[in-house]
Parts: C-alpha cells; sequence; structure tokens
C-alpha cells in the first residue's frame, strides 16, 4: 500500500513540475512577491529535490534488495533528462517561457541533493 501512494505522489508531482515548467506564465496563478534572490532558480531545485526523493522512496519500496548507489544514479538520471527536456520544450514550444542552463543547473543540483539526502536517511537495514 506504501508503494503505491508513494507512485501516486510521485506521478502527481512530475505532472505539477511539468506544468509549473511549460503551462503559459498568465495560466498559474500569480503568488505572492517575495523579494527573493534567484527564486526561479531556488524554484527549480525544490521541485528536482523533492522529485528524487519521492521516487528514490517509490523504488526503494518495489525493490528492496536494489543497490542504492544504482538507484540514486537513475533517478538522478532521469532528473537531469527530463529538466534538459523541459528546458527544450520551454526553447521551442512556449512564447512565455525561455529555456535556461542556469534552470538545467539548478534542476540537476536538486536531483543531487536529494539522491544524496536519500543515501543518508535511507540506509539498508544489516
Amino acid at each position: 500500500m506504501e508503494r503505491k501512494l508513494y507512485f501516486v505522489i510521485g506521478t502527481l508531482w512530475t505532472v505539477v513540475v511539468l506544468a509549473a515548467c511549460l503551462l503559459s506564465s498568465e495560466t498559474i496563478a500569480k503568488a505572492p512577491r517575495f523579494d527573493i534572490p534567484y527564486k526561479d532558480k531556488l524554484a527549480h531545485f525544490t521541485f528536482y529535490f523533492v522529485f528524487s526523493i519521492i521516487w528514490f522512496k517509490y523504488y526503494v519500496k518495489s525493490n528492496p534488495n536494489t543497490s542504492r548507489i544504482k538507484l540514486s544514479i537513475r533517478i538522478f538520471t532521469i532528473a537531469s533528462l527530463m529538466g534538459g527536456i523541459v528546458e527544450v520544450l520551454q526553447y521551442y514550444f512556449t512564447a512565455s517561457r525561455s529555456a535556461e542552463w542556469a534552470d538545467e543547473l539548478a534542476n540537476c543540483l536538486g536531483s543531487l541533493f536529494g539522491v544524496l539526502l536519500c543515501l543518508t536517511l535511507f540506509r539498508r537495514k544489516k
């Protein structure tokens, strides 16, 4: 049951990330303005940080004997590719969004920190 819950949460989070990155900025409700430097990069970092943690937990529940290192590499690769594809889609297919390499860097760093946190916190019990 817990595995299915992580799958549903992971799927919903992935849809939220894709929608937030690809929908027109007018479509997304305006949040209160906070003067936080690089808040766009912080949002990208957070999206992929949470993405990696949720999917790490799902795959650990699904395959408890899988190597945590291989799993981390797989999740980081998927998150990085997804972030890169989103940036390409923003560049070619959206009018109100722009693609930035710094966004992809924030995506990758968020995922990296997410899987490193998971490797630290969710160690296999011996």
